[in-house]
């Protein structure tokens, strides 16, 4: 039985159309990493550095193509069960934890990450379709958090953190020992790929997928650009690894907007981690519950109940990992 098949016959499973296939896809490229790419200008000057910009857009995006022609390839290969996505999924659930300590440092990380838990429980257990509208919030969240940026460079008028009077900024790196650093931060803003599949699955016209993936990059490259050129132009050789670090140390009458950050670092990889369990799950219901799926209604609500057991254990998996281990994602 393909994966398409078992989907199909899933009432739980609701297609995605082309607006909300494009929130789910920003919502993977566009994360806590966008901080980083002042830093990554820093590193390589200008012309390196928007060259870079722009060639890790293009590989990627013909990657995400290429991507799908392989699923195709073969019928049955419709997942990218990996170690890689737990990887990632534990390393959102210790960020999480790690920015809802800035919030609330009297609370335990401990017990901020089982918060965290029990919020991601019940996330999972919602039809895919409706994880759209909060990826919506996830790419607000980029967003207001460049244009956060940008408004604190035009309400900042002394050096450092002004647009009317930027820093000195170099063309060509000034250390080529920094260099390859900067790759890594400009292409984690275009990685995400083992989650395409997950959405590509769940479009109500895959057709259309080419063209959603061309203007989920269109508009994550505008974000980049914006964030990456205004917070370099800002800080120069003073940009600190996330450029939200040199905003809250540089005197500003915006107080409460630049406290603000902080909660949107903190709602940003909630928006991820859920689609970065889905394919997880998708492939434990697919290959140890599909026989639940069709048969008598019974049967069918004993699926149900396996599969609450399920994701439930997945969330309670990474989470754990995530308490035990705070320092995996270094």
């Amino acid at each position: 039985m393909s994966d398409i098949e078992t989907q199909e016959d899933n009432p739980l499973s609701t297609k995605f159309t082309l607006g909300q296939s494009i929130f789910n896809f920003c919502n993977v490229l566009m994360g806590v990493g966008i901080l980083s790419l002042p830093l990554a200008l820093k590193y390589t000057g200008w012309i390196i550095g928007l060259s870079l910009l722009f060639f890790c857009m293009a590989t990627t995006n013909y990657a995400a193509k290429l991507l799908v022609k392989c699923l195709n390839y073969k019928e049955g290969i419709y997942t990218y069960p990996d170690i890689e996505l737990i990887a990632i999924a534990i390393s959102l659930v210790i960020l999480i934890g790690d920015s809802l300590q800035i919030l609330f440092p009297d609370i335990s990380i401990v017990y901020l990450k089982i918060i965290a838990w029990m919020i991601l429980v019940p996330l999972s257990l919602i039809d895919i379709r409706s994880l759209s509208y909060f990826s919506l919030l996830g790419i607000l969240s980029a967003i207001f958090l460049t244009f956060v940026v940008i408004i604190n460079g035009f309400t900042t008028f002394e050096q450092p953190g002004s647009l009317f009077n930027p820093m000195n900024t170099e063309l060509w790196p000034t250390d080529l020992n920094t260099l390859p650093l900067s790759f890594g931060l400009i292409i984690a803003g275009f990685s995400g790929h083992s989650i395409f599949p997950s959405i590509y699955l769940n479009m109500k016209t895959p057709s259309k997928y080419l063209k959603a993936i061309n203007i989920s990059y269109t508009i994550s490259t505008v974000v980049y650009l914006l964030i990456a050129v205004c917070g370099y132009l800002m800080f120069g050789n003073l940009t600190k690894p996330e450029i939200t670090q040199n905003i809250m140390s540089t005197p500003n009458q915006l107080i409460l907007l630049n406290q603000f950050i902080v909660w949107l670092v903190a709602i940003n990889p909630f928006t991820k981690v859920v689609l970065t369990l889905d394919p997880i799950n998708l492939y434990l219901e697919i290959h140890y519950l599909s026989k639940f799926r069709k048969g008598t209604y019974p049967c069918y609500n004993f699926f149900l109940f396996i599969r609450f057991l399920s994701r439930t254990s997945v969330s309670t998996v990474i989470v754990f990992i995530a308490i035990m281990y705070p320092d995996f994602d270094r």
